[in-house]
């Protein structure tokens, strides 16, 4: 966590946590200066600190949600235990949000990195995996803001924060639709264009070099998502009934 980086700029060093900011401010530059040996745990750090803020904030709300949720889907018929309910969705929604908080990072640098990893081996390879970890993380920063935006809003308001292209639909869009135009959000497409900095740096290419591996991210992901969201919603009014 110590170690420093390069300052392109002047032949100094940059800490890991100014790092943290410069890549948001100057992408390019503090790609540059990590270049093929990003830190790798002090992003994560920050993805762990922003979930266990966020599990902070919200963890109350998150309970009432899905306690009304599962009550709402029982039969009228049904007898329900309040206390039982909410102590199970209290269990629940704890573990879901530390393994969000705590985890989820890890796991989805670690997944990115070996499809990073692939592209890397069309530069010419050479690039470890702890690097990709490390880029990866530094990248996916803006993923951390909005997580925190959503969870300040959620905690507020008790509504979902949206911010993506979706919000201009119509409530009787269709769920493929919604889902396609989810990853149209600013802070997403943030992160891409971070991590297209960031792949082209690792092989001290210009930015434009780095396109092939979030573009490719980008369009598997938002495929998934559309068909994701269409499927849970044509299920959903079966599994109420």
């Amino acid at each position: 966590m110590s170690e420093s980086l390069r300052n392109p700029d002047n032949g100094s060093r940059i800490s890991p946590w100014r790092a943290v900011l410069r890549v948001l401010t100057d992408p390019v530059a503090t790609f540059r200066a990590m270049a093929e040996k990003p830190p790798v745990l002090v992003p994560y750090l920050v993805h762990m600190l922003v979930g266990l803020a966020v599990m902070a904030l919200t963890y109350g709300k998150v309970v009432e949600i899905a306690t009304q949720a599962t009550a709402s889907a029982m039969s009228a018929n049904q007898e329900i235990d309040l206390e039982l309910m909410r102590a199970m969705m209290k269990w629940s929604a704890g573990a879901s949000l530390a393994v969000s908080a705590l985890i989820a990072p890890w796991v989805a640098g670690f997944v990115l990195s070996l499809v990073a990893m692939f592209f890397g081996q069309f530069e010419g390879g050479g690039v470890p995996l702890s690097a990709y970890m490390g880029m990866i993380g530094y990248a996916r920063l803006p993923l951390a803001i909005l997580n925190l935006l959503a969870g300040i809003f959620l905690a507020a308001t008790g509504r979902q924060l949206n911010l993506s292209a979706a919000v201009l639909l119509p409530e009787t869009a269709s769920p493929y639709l919604v889902g396609l135009l989810s990853s149209f959000n600013p802070l997403y497409l943030w992160y891409y264009v971070l991590l297209g900095i960031g792949f082209a740096a690792l092989f001290d290419r210009e930015p434009r070099k780095g396109w092939a591996l979030p573009v490719t991210v980008f369009v598997v992901t938002t495929l998934l998502n559309a068909v994701a969201v269409g499927v849970t919603s044509a299920f959903t009014p079966t599994m109420m009934n």
